[in-house]
């Protein structure tokens, strides 16, 4: 009996000894879990709302183009405009959503464009005398006229499994990194949109 005894508490033990470990264990992974992710996480993840909800944060965003295209004082390439934050934008103006954006595009070059910042808009449309034609009926003010019929900034940011139909629009850093993109229209000019530049801008000082 005293064997019998022994044997059961000698089980009881071991019971309460393995699920002590057990629970010590998947303690140990929540925490982990909680604690490890915020470390990694992008911060920009916290701005993909409202306008921006559809923003894309890439873990591995392709380099920038380096293709030239043709600016009002001749050919130029994404590289021309580094040392500044670029909201590039790629539009046609047989693109519904392209023509509804581009005001908010145009308001937002007028309100924040300067020496550190700038939106950058490229359209698409077969000839740059299609595209000025559009611009003439349109209010637009604040963005000079960027043209690449070739599409070959657009092949170059598209990202399989991801939309690459326009409007397609990236916003780099001073550096030409890719910090986030949006496939298809948005408020530009909003507050989600001003928040999302600041913060590109501001962690680009540190």
């Amino acid at each position: 009996m005293r064997y019998v005894f022994s044997m059961s508490r000698l089980l009881k033990n071991t019971i309460i000894v393995l699920a002590a470990t057990g629970l010590a264990f998947i303690l140990y992974v929540l925490m982990q879990s909680l604690a490890a992710p915020k470390a990694d996480r992008n911060p920009l993840e916290a701005l993909a709302k409202g306008e921006m909800k559809e923003l894309v944060l890439l873990k591995t965003p392709p380099a920038q183009p380096m293709e030239p295209f043709e600016g009002p004082d001749g050919a130029v390439t994404l590289a021309d405009f580094r040392g500044k934050t670029v909201l590039l934008n790629l539009w046609a103006s047989w693109c519904a959503p392209c023509v509804a954006e581009l005001p908010s595009l145009d308001r937002l070059q007028g309100e924040l464009g300067d020496d550190g910042f700038m939106v950058l808009t490229i359209n698409m449309d077969r000839s740059k005398k299609e595209a000025l034609a559009f611009l003439a009926k349109t209010d637009i003010k604040n963005l000079p006229l960027y043209h690449d019929n070739r599409f070959a900034i657009a092949q170059k940011l598209s990202v399989p499994g991801l939309p690459s139909g326009l409007p397609i629009t990236v916003l780099y850093d001073k550096n030409g990194i890719e910090r986030a993109r949006l496939s298809g229209g948005a408020d530009w000019n909003g507050p989600e949109a001003h928040a999302l530049i600041a913060a590109v801008q501001e962690s680009a000082r540190r």
